[in-house]
């Protein structure tokens, strides 16, 4: 039999998974597996069609086939496994196979800024700078490589250089709206008029996309709420939050369908029959929830300060090892049967996959900390499956909590509720009423800590979090500035000073733009400052 030509199968596999046509590229790539089993791409082909099928079983089993077949492959090979990898929630072993390509071999020159974000999003910023370097060394200048040290520089607590780079990315094109974006978030007054009128005069500038738009209008309300001009800052803000709006996709109405549906299906009796707790030896698991930007960075930092802590960032292990469970993709918003998503999952098998996914970062440590703000809607998951494991919510005033997340631009596709404010306050009932079943079903086994205590009394707090955890105090744990431990969420900034109560009502300052959420939140922030006094 004539062997057929492996690099049209290929260009012919790649060309329909680009044009969704997922059947006919997985017939190809079960060719090409027949034809060349040790070549890598084909089962990373299969791992994605299997992931855009909502497969995850099956995705992840050839993105491990994958792996096992990159070590003679070509560098772009090999990062493209690490992505896929990444995707299918494979961290461990998408770090291990990206040090399969040497960042200094100069046959590798070509792949060294994909290298870079797979190692940045994997959270390994060092290795990230190293390659971002590398390719600096050998001539890669333009206004998004310039951006991307930047922000790599940022993570790692070099706050001087990344605003230089971030200049450097401006200078070379003045109307990049995430560029501006970043610089106006190191919050420096020192020329900040200048970097309004430019930012304004980038905006005036013909056929700009939605996303330069969005970040300048974003950049500009962070520089006019710096110099006190709220007025002009919440047009900014609302400006920026509309147009964001206009290419996001989200139903309120549909989310509190899901919330409803994930209620019902988890009564008290749902936690009857939990797993047994793991052999001794096994790290314990710190989920620190709650929505985002309501301190939850903040007390990951004051964690990590004590010595039997591992912090970890943002971990999306949980949502993956759920998906993996029930062989079944889980998008971002809820969907509407969601109840019976949960009621199905097998809580022992999600226990043992989460532990087994996760135990190599605890490096030693007795706890670790998965800060995953939005673990919270999964509370009754993790109890279920993990008895042993600690939760730790992080409350904040209602519409502090809403603004916060209002003035945050986040990454595509998180957070889609945050950009109306209607929907901005439905969602915090979602989140709240959520919570309230949670501590209904579980009572005693999940921590409230409250923002405006952590920051106004913070060695009480973390006294009170020490004793939840079954640790032995530690002075000392809420200086911040002593853990220079790598952060990438949107607080990594705030983190680089001492704990301070500035933020504590700041939408009080936005009062009338804010008074359609305050008015549909009005009995949850009565229950809020009654819950305070008592």
């Amino acid at each position: 039999m004539q062997q057929p030509d492996l690099t049209t199968l290929w260009q012919q596999a790649v060309a329909h998974f680009q044009q969704k046509r997922y059947t006919d590229a997985e017939a190809l790539c079960a060719q090409l597996i027949r034809h060349a089993p040790d070549q890598p791409m084909a089962y990373a082909m299969l791992a994605q069609t299997c992931h855009a099928a909502g497969l995850t079983r099956e995705a992840t089993h050839n993105a491990f086939l994958a792996s096992q077949r990159a070590l003679n492959a070509s560098a772009g090979e090999i990062v493209e496994v690490g992505n896929v990898l990444l995707e299918v929630g494979e961290t461990q072993l998408a770090h291990a196979v990206a040090g399969l390509v040497p960042p200094e071999h100069p046959a590798n020159a070509g792949v060294l800024i994909e290298l870079a974000r797979l190692y940045s999003t994997l959270e390994d910023q060092p290795q990230a700078l190293r390659c971002i370097e590398l390719a600096r060394a050998n001539g890669v200048d333009n206004a998004h490589f310039s951006l991307m040290r930047g922000i790599v520089l940022s993570f790692l607590g070099r706050i001087d250089e990344a605003v230089a780079g971030c200049e450097r990315s401006i200078a070379q094109a003045p109307a990049y709206g995430h560029a501006h974006w970043f610089r106006a978030q190191f919050g420096r007054k020192e020329g900040a008029r200048e970097r309004v009128s430019r930012m304004r005069e980038a905006l005036g500038q013909p056929d700009l996309g939605n996303d330069d738009v969005t970040y300048l209008h974003y950049g500009l309300f962070k520089e006019l709420d710096a110099l006190g001009e709220t007025d002009a800052a919440w047009a900014s803000l609302m400006a920026g939050a509309h147009a964001r709006r206009s290419v996001t996709r989200h139903d309120a109405a549909a989310e509190t369908v899901a919330y409803d549906g994930l209620i019902a299906a988890t009564p008290r009796a749902w936690l009857d029959d939990c797993t047994p707790v793991p052999p001794p030896g096994t790290a314990t698991p710190i989920f620190v929830v709650g929505m985002p930007r309501t301190g939850t960075t903040l007390l990951e930092r004051i964690l990590g300060n004590h010595p039997q802590i591992r912090t970890c960032g943002e971990l999306n292990d949980l949502r993956q090892q759920m998906q993996w469970v029930n062989n079944r993709r889980l998008s971002l918003t809820l969907p509407a049967d969601i109840g019976d998503y949960v009621a199905r999952l097998d809580a022992a098998l999600l226990g043992q996959r989460y532990l087994a996914k996760t135990q190599w970062v605890a490096d030693g440590k007795a706890f670790y900390v998965d800060k995953h703000p939005m673990n919270f809607q999964w509370c009754g998951a993790i109890l279920k499956a993990m008895p042993h494991a600690r939760i730790i919510h992080l409350r904040r005033n209602p519409v502090d909590s809403c603004f916060s997340n209002l003035k945050e631009l986040f990454a595509h596709q998180y957070y889609p509720y945050s950009y109306a404010l209607e929907e901005l306050a439905t969602h915090y009932r979602n989140y709240a009423r959520l919570m309230r079943h949670w501590h209904a079903i579980a009572p005693g086994r999940i921590l409230d800590v409250r923002y405006e205590d952590l920051v106004s009394q913070p060695d009480v707090e973390a006294r009170r979090v020490q004793a939840y955890l079954g640790l032995p105090e530690v002075a000392g744990v809420t200086d911040i500035l002593a853990n220079k431990t790598v952060t990438t969420t949107a607080s990594t900034l705030q983190l680089r000073q001492p704990i301070h109560t500035r933020n504590v009502g700041g939408w009080r300052r936005y009062a009338t733009g804010m008074a359609p959420v305050q008015a549909l939140l009005a009995d949850l922030i009565d229950d809020y400052e009654l819950r305070a006094a008592a």
